[in-house]
């Protein structure tokens, strides 16, 4: 059956970002304040709300840095410019930082290199350790590359394996060919090991049929969505699932032509949620679930290179089909490449140029989005109190969540990354039978006066 799919343009929300360093804009009906927090970068392709309240930050020419988004400040954790092939779209590219961080202080990185004068790829686990990165494990390399089409987007899953987007590296009969790792996403454990319930337990092969996948998250209704390029159409929001076809080079976007229908009812090839004709580049995905803009909330956030635009997506219930999509700053803005949340719910934008060619390195920036007026957990009266217990919380044990009698809010429990795990609405006294894993872990409660208050839960044995 098709899916009904959305195309570019149902719904524009335009403003123009102003040369000011800081500006204020209207969405529907919320006021943000966009505010350069660090520029004098080259091509930013990687950013991520760091468990140090810092960003991190990979560069394409080879840099990893560490950037203080209240200052500005930056600390240079890594320099690998003399090892790291750039070229076109290739360089230092995708990184994900451990979840357990403070106990498991590792940073992986996807680079490209040049092997025996060809173009390859490699991830690899470097330690963090008094603000340097060092590298101590390859969990992959030898991955066929070439100057476009090299994905490079890395994710780590709740059970503690990677996922890896590969391009086609210009080679169209590979991504098929599941013998092969181009084209593909790539699930390993964190030592580079083969999981045992990978579809071949052989291979780290996880899916198929991947041209140039840049977008990966794993939503809060546990769906993994994925953003990848097309060729002159037919740019593509997925639902990535293990074994699963997603067509390419014999299927572009949907299933519309006579070979395509009989190539995709014989190969069982899984189709887009959303296609962009013409092309817009879509870059990397991120899931927003805070209150502070309500605008975005609860909806899926993708970056656009080509028109230069962030386009927030609505889903139906179950989160399989699209029901809205509405695209902001289109052709207002640079390139925009990724994206990454703070916990208090501020939207960073890691820009890259008006064109693709690189002509001007060094003058690319990232953008901080923020709701000023929202009350944050650090900004509150304390006319209300708010507890929980038990705070540290036993493994397996209920936790009680304490509000004044009668008064209703919505409680959320997030990682350190600023992604919510856990939310339920919450009236009075509740005990809530959470399921935990050990760890440190971030609680607000949202209330319906409008007040907030949160603070740290640790989780042990």
């Amino acid at each position: 059956m098709k899916r009904f799919v959305l195309l570019t343009g149902l719904i524009l929300a335009f403003f123009t970002l102003k040369t000011e360093a800081q500006t204020t804009y209207t969405l529907d009906s919320t006021v943000v304040t966009a505010r350069v927090i660090k520029d004098s970068l080259d091509i930013p392709w990687e950013i991520i709300w760091g468990p140090d309240s810092n960003i991190w930050v990979t560069e394409r020419f080879g840099r990893v840095s560490r950037i203080n988004p209240e200052t500005g400040q930056t600390a240079v954790l890594l320099d690998m410019s003399d090892q790291v092939y750039e070229r076109a779209e290739t360089g230092m590219l995708g990184m994900v930082l451990h979840p357990d961080f403070s106990n498991n202080p590792h940073v992986f990185i996807a680079y490209t290199y040049v092997s025996n004068s060809s173009i390859r790829e490699r991830v690899v686990r470097f330690n963090y350790s008094n603000d340097t990165l060092f590298p101590a494990d390859t969990l992959i390399e030898d991955i066929p590359g070439n100057t476009t089409h090299v994905g490079c987007r890395l994710i780590i899953l709740p059970d503690n394996t990677l996922l890896m987007s590969t391009g086609d590296a210009q080679n169209q009969a590979l991504p098929l060919n599941k013998n092969s790792v181009v084209g593909k996403i790539l699930r390993m454990n964190l030592d580079g090991s083969v999981p045992a319930d990978n579809p071949n337990p052989n291979s780290v092969v996880w899916s198929y049929g991947h041209r140039n996948a840049q977008g990966l998250w794993l939503a809060p209704n546990g769906i993994l969505y994925s953003s990848e390029h097309g060729p002159t159409t037919d740019d593509e929001l997925n639902i990535l699932k293990p074994a699963a076809n997603y067509g390419w080079p014999r299927v572009h976007g949907l299933c519309d032509s006579p070979p395509e229908d009989a190539y995709c009812d014989t190969a069982n090839v899984s189709e887009p949620l959303a296609i962009w004709t013409p092309t817009i580049a879509p870059s990397d995905i991120i899931w927003y679930d805070h209150p502070s803009i309500p605008e975005w909330r609860g909806k899926l956030l993708m970056t656009v290179l080509k028109d230069k635009s962030l386009i927030a997506f609505t889903f139906n219930a179950t989160g399989d089909s699209v029901i809205r999509q509405t695209t902001y700053f289109q052709n207002q803005l640079q390139r925009l490449r990724d994206i990454c949340v703070s916990p208090e719910g501020k939207v960073y934008l890691a820009t890259s140029g008006d064109r693709w060619a690189n002509d001007k390195p060094f003058t690319h920036t990232i953008v901080e989005l923020s709701n000023d007026s929202y009350v944050s957990v650090n900004n509150i009266t304390k006319d209300v109190e708010v507890r929980i217990g038990s705070n540290p919380l036993q493994v397996g044990k209920p936790l009680s969540v304490m509000l004044p009698p009668g008064l209703k809010g919505e409680f959320i429990i997030s990682d350190l990354f600023g992604r919510d795990i856990y939310h339920t609405e919450t009236i009075g006294k509740n005990s809530l039978d959470i399921r935990l894993g050990t760890g440190l872990y971030l609680w607000s409660v949202q209330l319906e006066n409008g007040q907030r208050r949160g603070g740290r839960l640790l989780v042990h044995e």
